[in-house]
């Protein structure tokens, strides 16, 4: 068993996972920006090598935890037993944010016991033992739903994109109003409104009053 878990905890994967922990931490210890934080940091590893450097998966956790905050937030907290989110431990924030996001909006290839598995690794490793059972039961959860909260984003991701090239009503109108026109000249609402009366007059120049009496201006 030792031999597993030191397996698992030796994975590329995991050690990217627990940077981007470790950066959602000191981000929200400093009440810093961790995107920016994140990127300073994979300035210095790219520079020194004193410093690591920063993964790119390490990048799109923190990326994208930064993006769904609020969403993430919400729904950890709707899957929580007899605690808050401000009440539990910083840590223990950091890895139920990280992993959240795995599970509901990262790579669909990434297998979700493996980010709950590695979840709880990371709780026994950076926090107190007793936050396992509650974050492993969270993140439970928290699986259950990605499914309908995958579909639901591409519901809306694909009538967004609708929308974007749909013409807009208005300028569907005015073209097949330029189409009618083209086809019947008589039925141009530009056109002439002036009527001919008889021979030789001209309608628009007379008037309803009194015969031999001039239009006043």
């Amino acid at each position: 068993m030792a031999d597993e878990v030191d397996h698992r905890r030796r994975g590329a994967r995991y050690r990217a996972r627990k940077r981007a922990v470790s950066l959602l931490f000191e981000a929200e210890l400093r009440d810093a920006d961790v995107v920016e934080l994140a990127e300073e940091r994979r300035r210095m590893g790219e520079e020194s090598q004193e410093f690591h450097d920063v993964a790119p998966y390490t990048m799109q956790i923190v990326t994208g935890v930064a993006e769904r905050l609020d969403r993430l937030d919400s729904t950890i907290s709707e899957h929580l037993r007899e605690w808050t989110l401000a009440r539990l431990p910083a840590v223990d924030r950091a890895v139920l944010r990280a992993a959240a996001w795995e599970l509901l909006f990262g790579s669909e290839e990434v297998d979700a016991a493996v980010v709950i598995d590695q979840a709880v690794l990371l709780v026994s490793d950076l926090s107190a033992e007793k936050s396992v059972p509650y974050v492993n039961a969270v993140l439970d959860r928290v699986a259950g739903l990605a499914q309908h909260i995958r579909a639901a984003e591409r519901a809306v991701s694909n009538l967004d994109a609708t929308q974007r090239t749909a013409p807009a009503p208005d300028a569907a109108a005015a073209t097949e109003a330029e189409a009618e026109a083209e086809a019947d000249p008589a039925a141009d609402p530009a056109g002439p409104t002036t009527s001919a009366g008889p021979a030789g007059t001209d309608v628009s120049q007379t008037t309803s009053g009194d015969p031999g009496t001039d239009a006043l201006d």
